[in-house]
């Protein structure tokens, strides 16, 4: 009889620290960031619970970078929120853990830029738009001086490319597709350099990076059909070069390093 009565006790404890997580989560983003929420003290008479629950729940919810504690003077509970990239790093290493393809990474990648193009089209709001416009007169005037050694090489393309994807996401508008662009992004930035097919190939760095201004160009000219023509150009292009890879490599899959 005492082991029930026991895991009774266990699973009810369980509840109270699922039940207080809760309340607490939804306590945290109703708040802005960095917002004091209270004292310890507080909490346990927010949440009408004991101290050891409330500290079990808060640990949980600080693991999902929805609060922080800090202690001393000034201290207490404080609401935050999680950064893009804590989130999608995470995301990335469980494709990782579930040994998800690279070529199912560019599978995705191909719709979603697509419809990130598309709507990023759509959209006619003056700063994003001059935003925009200064990533492609930047990529221009790369073009206009690439014999000088001012960034014009691999990592400068690595760069621009995760700028642009920056772009896309907020033009679009889609906090959803945004974070599941920056998901794949980080995924393929996990590459091994043999595995990447534009590395130290400056011929189809420079044929992509035209494809690339050229989607650009459609998107701050509000085009959407041509955006999303020429989002595709880009894609089958990286899987043209991916067919060609496959050819002289061992490994089952390659893929454009996002970095």
């Amino acid at each position: 009889m005492a082991e029930p009565k026991k895991k009774q006790r266990e699973a009810g404890a369980a509840s109270a620290v699922d039940e207080a997580a809760k309340k607490l989560r939804i306590f945290a983003l109703s708040k802005q960031d960095e917002e004091f929420l209270g004292s310890e003290e507080d909490m346990i008479d927010l949440l009408k619970v004991s101290r050891p629950t409330l500290r079990q729940a808060s640990a949980r919810v600080v693991q999902e970078n929805l609060i922080k504690i800090k202690r001393g003077v000034g201290g207490g509970y404080f609401a935050t929120r999680p950064g893009s990239l804590s989130v999608s790093r995470m995301a990335a290493l469980y494709l990782m853990s579930r040994n998800a393809g690279l070529s199912e990474t560019t599978a995705a990648m191909k719709p979603l830029r697509a419809e990130l193009a598309k709507r990023a089209a759509w959209n006619q709001d003056p700063e994003q738009k001059a935003k925009l416009k200064k990533f492609i007169d930047c990529q221009v005037d790369l073009d206009a001086n690439k014999n000088e050694a001012d960034g014009h090489g691999y990592r400068e393309f690595l760069r621009s490319e995760r700028l642009f994807g920056e772009i896309l996401g907020e033009m679009s508008e889609n906090a959803v597709l945004t974070l599941l662009l920056d998901i794949l992004y980080d995924f393929t930035a996990q590459l091994r350099r043999e595995q990447d097919v534009l590395i130290n190939r400056p011929d189809r760095v420079e044929t992509y990076r035209k494809l690339r201004l050229k989607l650009a160009s459609s998107i701050l000219e509000g085009d959407v059909e041509m955006a999303e023509i020429a989002s595709h150009r880009c894609s089958d292009t990286i899987e043209e070069w991916m067919a060609k890879s496959l050819e002289n490599t061992k490994f089952g899959d390659a893929v454009l390093h996002h970095g």
